[in-house]
């Protein structure tokens, strides 16, 4: 096997892996529920910890990767954490250890995903879509195959020897240490971009626009997906129930992210972001008319709400053309933490009133996300604005 094929072999499975453990937690919300018995909006903030620990610490660990010499170390290390953390999950006794666990898997993920992607967009200078591509495949599949596998892992192995399932992590870590690449000095990156402020881009506000965008598509995301197993806990389904919903979901919406990148490149992003955000209203409308239990609506709306998620990251990088780092992890990370802040506000609002009434609010979100993609800068508007900065280069 040759070196560039090892190094994404290493990178793209421990994308898999950390995704994958990440998946195994919200189908296992419920059953920590009924066995340390706290309440619904502690379980809801509990799910959330997992994209707001994620999403907000990833820009640190974005910038921190752009300034190391050896940035691979956190491939590694993430790796090492995830499969420690989840081998800790039978001596979770309170809710308090339990919620240090799940930031401690966030973490990893938070570790993981900046210095993964720019990782993989070294191995090839002709190849990287393709290498890109097959680095988010991987993270899909760890997502679809945790919440598939994780109530019928969790009746095979118990809670006791979840330990086993640490096994492939820490494999796969001695491995990443042979296989990933030596990088270059940190400076070569800083002196290449990073130049000037954001705010001196001349489409920067269309930049707020859509990280506004991306923050409010990230509400109603996380707030469906991590109410759903505590809603069907509540309607006395089977644990394994929501774990399937949720693979389908991650399935489905990994079919969406590759069909939105590419119509992207012919339509526009801002075209995109309008049918992405109108699906996803009424997809979710439709979801929840039909008594938020429908395994047809629920996956349709994870394939709009994903439709942007590749599309919004390359639009970023074209409204914002310095920082292209802390750009990226503001729309994949920042973005999504913010949601997962929404989510915890949600959770108490549903333990007073309901579940379903607190999906009726994530409607209300999802209308105001219609409206804010019509406000994003076209195509047109966007050459016209950056259009001045090469002609006075040129003069």
């Amino acid at each position: 096997m040759s070196r560039i094929r090892k190094a994404l072999l290493a990178i793209s499975g421990g994308h898999f892996l950390v995704e994958w453990y990440a998946a195994f937690l919200p189908p296992l919300v419920p059953i920590f529920r009924t066995r340390l018995g706290f309440s619904l909006g502690a379980a809801a903030a509990l799910g959330a910890s997992l994209p707001i620990v994620s999403g907000l610490v990833q820009t640190i660990f974005g910038l921190l990767s752009d300034r190391m010499r050896h940035a691979n170390a956190l491939v590694v290390t993430s790796s090492i954490l995830a499969a420690v953390s989840l081998a800790l999950l039978p001596f979770a006794r309170s809710f308090g250890w339990l919620l240090l666990i799940f930031t401690a898997i966030a973490l990893s993920l938070a570790m993981f995903h900046p210095q993964g992607a720019a990782g993989t967009s070294q191995l090839s200078s002709t190849n990287r879509g393709r290498f890109m591509s097959i680095f988010n495949f991987g993270g899909s599949m760890g997502s679809f195959v945790g919440s598939l596998t994780i109530i019928p892992l969790f009746g095979l192995l118990h809670l006791e020897r979840f330990w086993i399932l640490a096994i492939p992590s820490i494999a796969l870590a001695f491995f990443q240490v042979f296989a990933l690449p030596r990088q270059e000095n940190p400076t070569i990156a800083v002196r290449n971009s990073n130049g000037g402020r954001m705010t001196d881009s001349p489409a920067f506000k269309g930049y707020l626009m859509l990280f506004a965008n991306s923050t409010l598509n990230a509400m109603v995301y996380n707030g469906v997906t991590i109410l759903l197993p505590l809603l069907f806990q509540g309607l006395g389904f089977q644990p394994g129930k929501a774990g399937v919903y949720l693979a389908l979901g991650s399935l489905v919406g990994a079919v969406g992210n590759v069909i939105g990148a590419e119509l992207s490149d012919h339509i526009g992003r801002r075209a995109i972001n309008i049918i992405g955000a109108t699906g996803m209203a009424v997809t979710l409308l439709m979801f929840v008319l039909t008594g938020s239990t429908s395994i047809v609506w629920f996956p349709a709306m994870c394939f709009f709400s994903c439709f942007t998620l590749s599309s919004n990251i390359v639009f970023a990088h074209e409204l914002v053309t310095n920082h292209r780092c802390l750009v990226s992890a503001s729309i994949m990370g920042l973005s999504w933490g913010i949601g997962g802040i929404v989510v915890i506000i949600l959770g108490q609002w549903a333990q007073h009133t309901s579940i379903t009434s607190a999906y009726h609010l994530l409607l209300g979100v999802a209308a105001v996300l219609v409206v804010l993609a019509f406000l994003l800068p076209t195509r047109h508007a966007l050459r016209a604005v950056l259009k001045p900065v090469p002609a006075q280069e040129q003069a």
